[in-house]
């Protein structure tokens, strides 16, 4: 059963020529910092959490630095949430574009293919066309699915980020 699964697999990277192979690395990588940072805010997020406000309950700060150190803790965390997300947004935009790139050096082949041996084989050519236009889906939908999980992070870092904002307040 899984040999079918394989095969297809195959044939369709077959289809999709070299561009597509290009795809899957970067949507693996995609995958992979987006699957980091989850477990970051889910795992590590929590015990960055619990020694800063172990530290802060420790330490007594002067009132007239507190808004300053608040302030600071606050970004220092932000920064924290955030890092790697402007590459992976750089991914999902290069996605589309490399899928582009595969569907025009298709095209190309396709239009060196009937320069040779003409018109008449109507078949060939649309065999050409569908399989130049392979990468160019599987560009969009690893950007799409990327799109949808980056802007989910983006709100999950938001609300870290203000409810952090409040809990700080409450020790500060």
């Amino acid at each position: 059963m899984i040999d079918i699964y394989i095969d297809n697999l195959l044939g369709f990277f077959t289809k999709g020529g070299f561009v597509l192979y290009i795809v899957f690395a970067i949507a693996l990588f995609l995958w992979a910092l987006l699957i980091e940072r989850y477990m970051y805010i889910s795992i590590e997020y929590k015990k960055f959490k619990k020694a800063l406000f172990e530290d802060l309950k420790n330490n007594q700060f002067e009132k007239k630095f507190k808004e300053e150190i608040k302030r600071y803790l606050i970004e220092d965390s932000n920064m924290k949430l955030k890092r790697g997300l402007s590459f992976i947004k750089t991914l999902i935009i290069v996605c589309p574009l490399v899928g582009l790139l595969g569907t025009v050096t298709g095209m190309i082949e396709v239009f060196d293919v009937m320069a040779i041996n003409g018109t008449s084989n109507v078949k060939s050519m649309a065999n050409g066309v569908s399989m130049a236009t392979i990468p160019t889906m599987a560009g969009m939908v690893v950007a799409l699915s990327g799109i949808l999980f980056e802007k989910k992070l983006e709100l999950s870092i938001k609300h870290h980020t203000d409810k952090l904002y409040l809990e700080i307040s409450k020790v500060l």
